[in-house]
């Protein structure tokens, strides 16, 4: 009888690491949400851009990586409120802005200024990636890392 030198896993170990990927790239953005919810510089007063911060898509297989998305859907003002930028009437030749007293000011334009809430949660966790897939792929892929 031969003796087995060598039992070739392939197969079995790129679809641990790929369970693994999606699981650590799902925890990664799991904790990004949560951390642009409760950790921004802004007044929260209707609470409908935090209500929009959530995981877009979660971890698929694309190619041969994964990919998922995390950040802000249906909120029309998300993205000048992460990178600021400068509001130009467009069908109009002035803004009308109203103030608190009743009376409406009329201006050119309006500048907002950043005030970034994504970017900051993804410099905090986006070095935790691979520490999330090492540590999905340890617990034996799928759902270690969630």
């Amino acid at each position: 009888m031969a003796e087995e030198s060598l039992k070739w896993n392939g197969p079995a170990v790129t679809a641990k690491l790929k369970a693994a990927q999606i699981a650590g790239v799902n925890r990664t953005m799991g904790k990004c949400v949560n951390q642009a919810k409760r950790s921004h510089n802004w007044q929260n007063r209707t609470g409908v851009l935090e209500g929009g911060i959530t995981i877009v898509g979660y971890a698929a297989p694309e190619g041969k990586g994964v990919k998922g998305t995390w950040g802000v859907t249906d909120v029309r003002y998300a993205l000048i409120h992460e990178l600021g930028g400068v509001i130009k009437p467009v069908r109009a030749q002035a803004l009308a802005i109203p103030q608190a007293d009743g009376s409406v000011v009329f201006v050119k334009s309006v500048t907002i200024p950043a005030r970034p809430y994504l970017r900051p949660a993804a410099d905090v966790f986006y070095p935790t990636l691979v520490d999330n897939i090492r540590g999905a792929y340890e617990k034996g892929g799928g759902d270690g890392g969630a």
